[in-house]
């Protein structure tokens, strides 16, 4: 709440709808902190805290592994799934409500779980996934993303198991056409592909690159990680669309357990169809956060066109 409520102080009165956009995994530290902050702080690594963290709760993995059929660490995740399910959807929901804003809540490593009016929040599956939540201004959920392409080994390694690129969609929003790519699916011209047939108008992409920013950048060693990030991820994938115009790139910064992501968060364009002063000469950048390692709010103010003037009337645009 208050890293909203500090985003927004950024932004003039007469701001129009806004959008608002939290980092990938920024809900994986509940995992091992609801109820054992104690036991795990001073983790070296998140290896050391999920550890700590299990010592009182093997009766909880165990249950849920018989309950679900699930091994290995999928087993922890269902074990705390309900409430880190709670702490994560009840957090954003307040921001979008207490804001107004339109809510990307960054990402959470949940299994798949609805609420219904008798049970309340439950499990309706067992594969755990990277899903980033959206939520109305008044607070309703508008939708799930699944992260399709998962970081190799990584993810699986922890877990994680992919979305269904045929379950990605685009969500209308007070703000316009919101789609949601999580991290490395913004990188994949299928995903991106897939939302703009939809209609998408803005393309959210959470992400936390645990990568130092300037070393060289693996499929391409001539430029550095940070290059690539700007030259070849969201900002080239939005170039020529035919309905995506904007793209925001919330990065996460800081250090928990040993886990220390590191990136320079944006606000990007589709060069096509936005006409701009670009940040330091960058075609397609709006925004750019001024470096790697600092937390920073990265916003501009943008125009959409009209979904479709009434009978009679001028077509305009939405800000």
């Amino acid at each position: 709440m208050r890293l909203a409520q500090e985003a927004l102080a950024a932004l003039p009165d007469d701001r129009g709808e806004v959008l608002l956009a939290f980092p990938e995994a920024i809900a994986m530290p509940l995992l091992f902190t609801l109820g054992d902050a104690d036991r795990v702080t001073g983790s070296a690594t998140v290896l050391e805290a999920a550890r700590r963290s299990l010592r009182g709760r093997w009766g909880e993995v165990l249950a849920a592994a018989w309950r679900h059929r699930a091994v290995g660490p999928g087993a922890v995740h269902l074990a705390r799934a309900l409430e880190v399910h709670d702490a994560y959807v009840n957090a954003f929901r307040a921001v979008a409500r207490e804001t107004g804003a339109t809510v990307v809540g960054g990402s959470a490593f949940l299994p798949e779980i609805d609420v219904e009016a008798a049970r309340g929040p439950h499990v309706t599956g067992r594969r755990v996934h990277n899903v980033a939540y959206t939520f109305a201004p008044g607070g309703g959920l508008l939708g799930r993303s699944r992260k399709v392409f998962l970081t190799p080994g990584l993810e699986s390694r922890a877990g994680l198991a992919r979305g269904r690129l045929a379950e990605l969609t685009v969500m209308q929003a007070p703000c316009g056409n919101v789609g949601v790519a999580v991290c490395l699916d913004g990188w994949y011209e299928g995903v991106v592909a897939a939302l703009d047939a939809q209609g998408a108008e803005v393309l959210v992409q959470p992400s936390a690159n645990d990568a130092d920013w300037h070393r060289p950048w693996p499929p391409d060693p001539s430029r550095s990680e940070g290059e690539a990030w700007l030259e070849r991820g969201l900002r080239a994938r939005l170039q020529g669309r035919v309905h995506l115009r904007y793209g925001l790139n919330p990065m996460l910064v800081g250090e928990v357990f040993g886990f220390a992501p590191r990136g320079r968060s944006s606000v990007l364009a589709n060069a096509s169809l936005v006409r701009h002063d670009w940040v330091d000469g960058r075609e397609g950048v709006l925004a750019l956060a001024p470096d790697a390692e600092r937390e920073a709010f990265v916003h501009a103010a943008v125009a959409l066109p009209d979904r479709g003037p009434a009978p009679g009337s001028d077509a305009g645009t939405r800000r």
